[in-house]
């Protein structure tokens, strides 16, 4: 299938399906990333791109799902939102009676659900089955990567060293490839995996303590947001907390949640269990007041009450270095951006190519770093590198950025801060740029450039509106969620906070 020669028609008929199988749903400017997708699909199936397309479009069940595996990319790593495994730590240490049950809903990977079973383990939870995880995902492809349980590098890059040592074992990969990581058996033994769509599947279970759903509602419309939530809820035992990424928790306003502050991270909480260790260090609990809620158009049989409102966003500090990671999907589904490319050079008149058009040319973009991505997260960074610099030479920022998240995992962080340069050079507004350089000084204790790097951040946010998207790679951060992660907070060190 050749890229960009789909009509906006039918890429909306392909991103209808992809809606109603999982509840996928992309802003038009990223609708043209859904052709690579395609391709990868109809290869996967042996099949050409418009016998592809006509099962597709026809809704025949395999061409939905293989579709499905290629269109939704999670995007993860180990302990990504520190602040959110001490806050479950110290829910745990309270915890009494049976196993503790957590649930990572959208695990992608698996990285989230082996972080929490690392982070409970090592906070002296593990003995004895005193907890299990349960972790679910809607691609089949993904679960069965989390089954196996090896990681590049590229999941690494924010693990400490002293977890890595005690949780993961190295060994030496192909011919070509970084060394691979393998999960302790120890870890393995704790998590459960297991197939689940949340846009359209009952729980699994009920009574969870804690329900991690991070970086997937923000792919879903208000209605379906509500749907989702409205289930999540029902499946948390009193006292139990619901753990979203920061730009999703105006999203659960209205949901009859408590909002705490432990340690200047805003944590959901189910009511009518005393949760006295956290509330002595954090403000007063916040509760959602219910409003009127037409259930009716959300087409469902249960309502929900309260209105889906968007409260101007608490400041929420996010502890050790500021690197704004995205929302993918993590463990949400990440689906590939469209880059913004120039136009091309004229060609000679004798050998001059037909004349593409911009979207043809955004889809090929947008396929060169999705190619680069996927090479990275298989820890294929020669190749990541390759693909990204030819995506660069179309003096694209998000292809730069994507060339310093490279350098970031191999550890050459001056190479890093160069790289985001140059995409800020090409867009001085570019805000997750500077927020990135924000990280960056901080691992280099250049601790006056990390701070004037979060003023030129803060500056490219003005006039922006909390919910304006963010251009970046694999990220659909907003403005709000950004200056929640820039605000001020004290100095801490590690998962686990100051020590």
């Amino acid at each position: 299938m050749s890229e960009g020669l789909l009509d906006d028609a039918t890429l909306a008929k392909v991103e209808e399906v992809l809606q109603s199988a999982c509840g996928l749903t992309l802003a038009s400017s990223l609708r043209r990333s859904l052709e690579p997708a395609l391709a990868r699909a109809a290869l996967s199936r042996n099949l050409s791109g418009a016998a592809f397309l006509r099962q597709l479009l026809m809704r025949e069940p395999t061409a939905v799902e293989a579709f499905i595996e290629h269109a939704v990319i999670g995007e993860t790593y180990f302990f990504r939102h520190p602040e959110h495994l001490r806050a479950l730590v110290a829910r745990a240490r309270l915890h009494q009676g049976g196993p503790f049950h957590v649930w990572s809903a959208g695990c992608a990977s698996g990285e989230e659900p082996y972080s929490i079973a690392m982070a409970l383990m090592s906070a002296g939870l593990g003995n004895g089955g005193r907890f299990r995880v349960l972790a679910t995902d809607v691609s089949g492809r993904a679960l069965q990567r989390a089954k196996t349980g090896v990681y590049s590098p590229w999941s690494l890059r924010r693990i400490e060293p002293e977890l890595e040592k005690r949780f993961l074992a190295s060994h030496p990969a192909a011919s070509g490839q970084d060394t691979q990581h393998t999960v302790a058996q120890e870890v393995v033994r704790t998590v459960d995996f297991r197939r689940h769509n949340l846009a359209t599947d009952a729980v699994p279970s009920m009574g969870f303590h804690a329900i991690f759903c991070r970086n997937v509602l923000i792919y879903f419309t208000p209605e379906l947001v509500r749907a989702v939530l409205s289930r999540l809820v029902s499946a948390l035992a009193p006292g139990g907390l619901l753990f979203v990424s920061p730009a999703e928790v105006p999203l659960t306003n209205g949901m009859g949640l408590e909002t705490l502050d432990v340690d200047g991270t805003p944590v959901l909480r189910l009511p009518l269990e005393p949760w006295a260790a956290a509330e002595s260090v954090a403000a007063p609990p916040r509760r959602d007041s219910p409003g009127a809620f037409a259930a009716a158009s959300l087409r469902r049989d249960t309502p929900v009450p309260g209105s889906l409102r968007v409260e101007p966003r608490r400041s929420t500090p996010v502890p050790g270095s500021l690197r704004v990671e995205p929302f993918r999907p993590t463990p949400g589904p990440m689906p590939a951006y469209v880059a913004r490319t120039p136009q091309p050079a004229p060609a000679p008149e004798a050998t001059r190519a037909p004349a593409s058009t911009p979207a043809s040319r955004a889809a090929q973009d947008a396929g060169l770093l999705t190619r680069a991505l996927e090479a990275a997260h298989a820890g294929h960074f020669e190749e990541a590198e390759a693909l990204a610099r030819e995506a660069a030479r179309a003096l694209s920022p998000e292809a730069y950025l994507l060339l310093a998240m490279v350098a970031e995992s191999r550890n050459d962080l001056y190479a890093a801060v160069e790289a985001v340069r140059k995409a800020l050079y090409l867009e001085p507004q570019l805000a997750l740029g500077h927020a990135t350089l924000v990280a960056l000084y901080n691992r280099l204790d250049r601790r006056e450039d990390a701070e004037r790097a979060r003023q030129n951040a803060l500056r490219a946010l003005d006039g922006l509106d909390d919910e304006h998207p963010l251009r970046g790679v694999e990220t659909t951060m907003t403005a709000g969620g950004l200056r929640q992660a820039l605000a001020p907070r004290p100095s801490q060190m590690g998962w686990q906070g100051a020590r």
